[in-house]
């Protein structure tokens, strides 16, 4: 009997790691297809935003995905959504075993991943809308040169004078 519970444990994890490493998921905005999970790597093709790919593995930060054409490359994870209907949606009720192998934690809208490096994107900044408040909340915590000094005392810090660049005009220095 405890052959078939093992033999059915290994059955059902290798379901759910194919489940996991064969999800469906969509770019959340217009992003680069590389062809290696690197950010300085050369691009394929830029994707735009909503287009529907195939997710094969993970390494790190980056997915190795494939389109509908059959292409295949490397997103960032921060650039894709993952379909919730992709694993929880199973046969056999199954589907508490697949959400076992989605990364991240999860929440109302679906699992979030928590890994990988989140910050601005180029959307962000197309985006960006000046907040005027924002920048006047932040002189209140300006310090002047006399309290830089003095800071700077406490630590132990000397001045290291560093001389400009020569400023650049056209390619010449």
């Amino acid at each position: 009997m405890r052959r078939w519970g093992l033999i059915l444990l290994i059955l059902l994890v290798t379901l759910g790691v194919h489940a996991a490493s064969q999800s469906s998921a969509q770019t959340i905005m217009d992003t680069p297809l590389n062809n290696a999970p690197y950010s300085d790597a050369g691009t394929i093709v830029t994707l735009p935003a909503s287009t529907s790919i195939t997710i094969l593995s993970r390494q790190g930060g980056w997915y190795h995905v494939r389109l509908d054409s059959g292409q295949d490359g490397w997103l960032r994870m921060t650039s894709i959504r993952l379909n919730s209907s992709s694993t929880s949606g199973s046969t056999w009720g199954l589907g508490w075993v697949f959400q076992l192998f989605e990364s991240g934690r999860s929440g109302a809208t679906g699992t979030t991943a928590t890994t990988g490096v989140r910050g601005l994107n180029t959307g962000n900044i197309a985006n960006a809308k000046p907040d005027a408040q924002a920048v006047n909340r932040l002189r209140a915590w300006t310090a002047t040169p006399e309290e830089a000094r003095a800071f700077a005392q406490q630590l132990g810090l000397k001045a290291q004078p560093i001389p400009y660049l020569p400023e650049m005009r056209g390619n010449q220095p």
